[in-house]
């Protein structure tokens, strides 16, 4: 009879039990359980005391917090969430992940907030995410397929899911005659407009885009781009939005040009701008911009620079401005005065009370991470890694909610 290979079946090991810490000066609740730093429910942007506006319907993700300085030994942490609606029943939600707790290794608070993979992580169920007041309980943690892990504080708060109306966007790609090239054309490819699509619904205060898109000639650009082409491309697109609305498209709907630079080929990128009435002193519903491939531009290593740079120009037509970041790079614009956050940053300093979150997108693909609000600037601005700031984030949240009633049809 032949021995058995080792790699028959697999070895079986019981998890290491976790010791929680006895010394004195530890955290509150150290000697009776794990401590919990924080718990944030997080859509796009947040702050550990959940100040932000959650969307209904939009995915969210639960990140919880544990105080390394709890435990005695080394080991691996899952959970298990409670949470329930209108008083009913519970329903559990296994964590997403489990997490090395190490009493020799303590990140602060911060720096776990600023690592997807240091909390530990619950995506909430569609049937969780409802308009009203959602209940959250944290009362189970445990070694993955081991014991419970007995909790100092349990946690149990509760939270708002806001109705928000829909983002109607019209993506126009703009064709034009190649200026290398005679007899062809050059247009945005379909990447550009998926980046686009799902930078918007993953970033901006809604849980749905409702999308259009084609592509028409250019009628008033033909580069060399001369430094007014985005104004000429707004006013083609503005003449089609007043016949479009004219015959029925929904007046709420934001229109938004793009313009391809033809792999990057000198006069083919034409800068950005939204259409804006100087006598009322308001942007219209109408902006343009470049895209392409970024090779990491601005940081930016995907398949295209399409996603924040549209953002930007679209959130002119929510009434967002320039905070005025770089300093020196930016030109402040006089009517945003309030911007509260330093160097065009996503959060406050010191302090870091905000944190971004890119839930990803599995078709692009592009992984859920943590934006750290000290890395990660304004889309208002120029600065580089761009994301919605929790100022940015309410104020166009205000805007969509004003156009819904005083532009419906």
């Amino acid at each position: 009879m032949s021995t058995p290979h080792r790699y028959a079946q697999p070895a079986l090991r019981r998890p290491r039990k976790l010791q929680l810490a006895t010394n004195a000066g530890l955290a509150p609740g150290a000697g009776s359980g794990i401590g919990i730093r924080g718990v944030e429910v997080v859509q796009a942007i947040q702050s550990v005391d959940n100040s932000v506006r959650l969307i209904a319907d939009k995915p969210a993700v639960v990140r919880l917090y544990l105080d390394p300085a709890s435990v005695a030994s080394a080991s691996l942490v899952t959970g298990e969430l409670a949470w329930r609606r209108d008083g009913g029943g519970m329903t559990y939600l296994p964590a997403m992940n489990r997490v090395k707790v190490k009493p020799t290794k303590r990140p602060t608070l911060d720096e776990q907030r600023f690592d997807i993979d240091l909390s530990i992580n619950f995506r909430l169920p569609q049937e969780a995410l409802k308009a009203g007041e959602l209940e959250l309980f944290v009362r189970r943690l445990s070694v993955p397929a081991g014991a419970d892990i007995p909790i100092a504080t349990p946690v149990q708060f509760k939270v708002r899911f806001h109705s928000a109306p829909v983002l109607r966007v019209r993506a126009i790609g703009l064709r034009y005659k190649s200026l290398t090239t005679p007899g062809t054309f050059v247009s945005p490819e379909a990447i550009h407009f998926m980046y686009l699509k799902s930078y918007l619904q993953r970033a901006y205060p809604v849980a749905a885009v409702e999308w259009s898109q084609l592509v028409v000639d250019a009628d008033l650009i033909a580069p060399p781009f001369p430094a007014n082409a985005s104004d000429l491309a707004n006013a083609q697109l503005s003449a089609l939005r007043a016949r479009e609305i004219s015959s029925g498209v929904d007046p709420r709907t934001h229109y938004y040009g793009l313009v391809d630079n033809d792999r990057g080929k000198e006069g083919c990128f034409m800068r950005g701008s939204a259409a804006y009435d100087v006598k009322r002193g308001i942007f219209g519903l109408v902006a343009s911009g470049p895209t392409g491939v970024p090779n990491g531009w601005t940081g930016d290593t995907d398949a295209s620079f399409a996603d924040w740079y549209g953002a930007h120009e679209l959130g002119h037509t929510f009434q967002r401005r320039h905070p005025g970041f770089p300093l020196g790079t930016q030109p402040p614009d006089p009517e945003e005065k309030s911007f509260p956050y330093p160097d065009g940053l996503i959060t406050t300093r010191p302090g870091n009370r905000f944190v971004g979150l890119d839930i990803g997108d599995p078709s692009l693909p592009t992984a859920m991470r943590a934006l750290p609000g000290e890395l990660h600037h304004d889309v208002m601005t120029y600065a580089d890694s761009q994301w919605l700031s929790a100022y940015t984030y309410e104020a166009i949240l205000n805007r969509l909610l004003d156009e819904e009633v005083r532009l419906a049809p």
